[in-house]
């Protein structure tokens, strides 16, 4: 694995943005992350775009989405991908893909999302990692070998995500669809971001010597051939 640490998240996005771009070409598959940690890094993705270069034919892929959340709800991953990304982009909307978790039709949505990624290479997979080191919304104890399903968020997860609710705890969705460890690890090259204290414990377990455990989702990124995580100085488990 590959480890960079620089002094906030702004410099670790533009860092972690020039890797991005050694790989991104016009008709790149990309796997995309939610929540704050790689906002500063769709922001370099939208210069990219200003400067000239073209997504109209990148295809991405969300990792989740929260269950039965309007997806015009401020903090739903459609709206926030919109908002953060796609409306400032001339990406094709037939080209994103988010898992649907409107619980419609929920076995079905899932079904269809995970036969999308089997026939699908992602290029790059952008990763946040929760507090409790889980990637995505697999949650401590999910299988290694789990594809895309439906999780019940753990009360670490809820209680860290409410920053986005007004701190109000009962205003997050207890449920999301998410794609599986399985499906990340496919991924041919992994950028992980990770910014903030609360992070540090879970960085610590990823690059220390510590058991790879489905206790810990984040340690099979230690099983795979091509990670690189950027961490700001408050994330650095070496302080």
């Amino acid at each position: 694995m590959n480890y960079y640490v620089f002094k906030n998240k702004e410099e670790a996005s533009k860092k972690a943005f020039e890797l991005l771009k050694k790989y991104l070409t016009p008709t790149s598959t990309l796997g995309l992350a939610t929540g704050s940690s790689p906002t500063a890094l769709y922001k370099e993705m939208i210069k990219y775009y200003k400067d000239g270069f073209s997504y109209q034919n990148i295809e991405t892929f969300n990792l989740d989405e929260y269950v039965a959340i309007d997806y015009n709800h401020k903090q739903s991953y459609h709206y926030f991908m919109n908002h953060h990304l796609f409306n400032h982009i001339d990406i094709k909307k037939e080209n994103i893909h988010i898992p649907d978790a409107s619980n419609k039709n929920l076995k079905k949505a899932i079904e269809n999302y995970q036969n999308l990624l089997d026939n699908r290479q992602i290029d790059v997979q952008i990763l946040g990692v929760g507090s409790n080191g889980h990637i995505g919304f697999n949650e401590p104890f999910t299988s290694f070998s789990t594809g895309v399903h439906k999780v019940n968020l753990n009360k670490e997860t809820i209680k860290a995500n409410s920053r986005f609710f007004d701190n109000d705890e009962s205003l997050v969705p207890k449920y999301a669809v998410t794609m599986g460890i399985k499906d990340i690890m496919k991924a041919k090259i992994i950028i992980l971001l990770a910014f903030g204290e609360s992070k540090k414990n879970a960085i610590k377990k990823l690059l220390s010597d510590y058991e790879v455990t489905e206790e810990i989702p984040c340690t099979v990124l230690k099983q795979h051939p091509n990670v690189h995580i950027f961490v700001d100085e408050k994330a650095n488990y070496k302080n």
